[in-house]
């Protein structure tokens, strides 16, 4: 991890040479695949090691591996200037700040012992995520694979899954049925904001070494006459390289308008208003929309509405 800051960091070519058998592995990372699905890979793992780090630490992450965008060019010393500007401090102490950033990714990513379940800190990542909506069954089907990656020995995971009613729906129940087809059992399952929120914790097969990859299935059914809201976003907890979102409609809808949410501040998930990046069914109804280097905090997905405005 300490050459991989070097000079351009992140965005300086070959990457793949720069990493180290430990490191691609945890990320992912493959020797015949592009270098920008390589960096993509990278830079999601490492923001997903500092996801928990206090701020400061955080902006050294981002500003020492060249991982924000508006400083990316910039040489290592230039910025370690910006880090120092930011933080109101000397150049010497921005250099401490990122010699201690770095020391906590390595811990992160290789710890030292095997450690509880309540140390702080993520202890996996999804590497990538792809999601199946199906709108054209008696009752929406949602199947959502991820390819997570432990970054200290686990056991279990966590996934939430949110199904807020939509205006005016005011019926009594409001409910989902999760189910996982393969690569973990559910151990628990709580409800939260008003039962709008469903948490999932997941007992795995074994327990994933660090850097070890694992993939799960989740399947999701709404009750028969169940109103949904008319989008689907999958909003990461910590950064993600890949996600794919396939929507299936019914083809005795008449046309839908479609169009992919991309980055989208969660709060502008529900403006009904079609966004200018629209999708078109294909000749089995389908849409697809794919997404790289997903930010923690953002949704990407789709959005839809059908021509009598009824929700499935």
């Amino acid at each position: 991890m300490l050459d991989l800051r070097r000079g351009a960091g992140l965005q300086r070519s070959p990457l793949r040479s720069r990493l180290g058998p430990r490191l691609a592995d945890l990320c992912g990372a493959s020797p015949t695949e592009p270098e920008a699905v390589t960096r993509s890979k990278v830079r999601a793992t490492l923001l997903a090691l500092a996801a928990d780090m206090p701020r400061e630490l955080h902006r050294a992450v981002e500003l020492a591996y060249a991982l924000d965008p508006a400083h990316a060019y910039l040489r290592l010393d230039r910025r370690t200037d910006r880090l120092a500007a930011e933080l109101s401090v000397q150049q010497r102490t921005a250099r401490r700040r990122i010699d201690e950033a770095v020391a906590r990714l390595v811990r992160a990513a290789v710890p030292e012992n095997p450690v509880e379940e309540s140390e702080p800190g993520p202890a996996w990542h999804v590497h990538a995520m792809n999601a199946l909506l199906r709108l054209d069954t008696p009752t929406p089907e949602l199947y959502e694979t991820r390819d997570v990656v432990a970054i200290r020995p686990i056991d279990r995971i966590t996934v939430q899954f949110s199904l807020p009613r939509r205006p005016g729906d005011d019926a009594p129940g409001h409910d989902v049925r999760p189910d996982v087809l393969y690569g973990a059992r559910i151990r628990e399952l709580t409800r939260h904001h008003a039962g709008q929120v469903f948490r999932l914790t997941l007992a795995l097969p074994r327990i994933l070494a660090p850097g070890e990859r694992h993939q799960i299935c989740v399947h999701y059914r709404v009750p028969e006459g169940q109103a949904v809201r008319e989008h689907y976003v999958f909003q990461p907890l910590t950064p993600c390289a890949h996600c794919t979102v396939r929507l299936r409609f019914p083809q005795d809808r008449g046309p839908v308008t479609a169009w992919r949410l991309d980055g989208v501040p969660p709060r502008a998930v529900d403006d009904r208003s079609p966004g200018p990046d629209r999708l078109h069914p294909d000749a089995v109804g389908e849409v697809t929309s794919a997404f790289d280097g997903l930010q923690q905090g953002y949704a990407y997905g789709v959005g839809w509405s059908f021509p009598d405005g009824a929700g499935s």
